[in-house]
Formats: structure tokens, C-alpha cells, sequence
């Protein structure tokens, strides 16, 4: 397994365990490349009706200098994106 998919799988243990004790119904993917790019074209691709994502993230230096990813989802997006604070 590549180390992106492992790290991905690992980073969504917390979400997966609080959907199942939910007994929410969902589908968990792990998918590479450029975030935002990668959000935008996964959520059209899968036939999605919106996009929710936190605005939360990395924070620092990192989005200073990479932008915000939920910014560029909205702005790459052709579907409704909810951010959530």
C-alpha cells in the first residue's frame, strides 16, 4: 500500500469510528494530488449535490503559502460548497 494511502486510512479512523457509532451511512475513499483540485474533480466525478468541509487546516506557514484549501475548492467547484467553522 502506498504511504499516501496508508497515512490516508489512518487520518480517517476518528471519522470513520464517530460515523459508526452514528450509524450513519457512508462511503470512506483516500484519493492523491493537489488538494483542493482533487476535492473538486472527486465530488463532481462521484455525482456529489454539494461539498462540506472544515476551514480548518494545516494553519501557519503552510497557508501562507499554499492559500486556503476550502478557498480554492469554492473557486474551483462548480457545486455548492458548505464550510464549516
Amino acid at each position: 500500500m502506498p504511504i499516501q494511502q496508508s497515512e490516508g486510512e489512518e487520518d480517517l479512523r476518528s471519522a470513520r469510528e464517530l460515523l459508526d457509532q452514528a450509524g450513519v451511512a457512508y462511503t470512506a475513499r483516500v484519493v492523491t494530488g493537489p488538494i483542493a483540485e482533487t476535492i473538486a474533480e472527486f465530488a463532481t466525478q462521484q455525482g456529489c449535490d454539494h461539498i462540506v468541509m472544515g476551514t480548518h487546516g494545516r494553519g501557519g506557514l503552510a497557508t501562507l503559502l499554499l492559500g486556503s484549501v476550502a478557498a480554492k475548492v469554492v473557486h474551483l467547484s462548480t457545486l455548492p460548497v458548505t464550510l464549516v467553522k
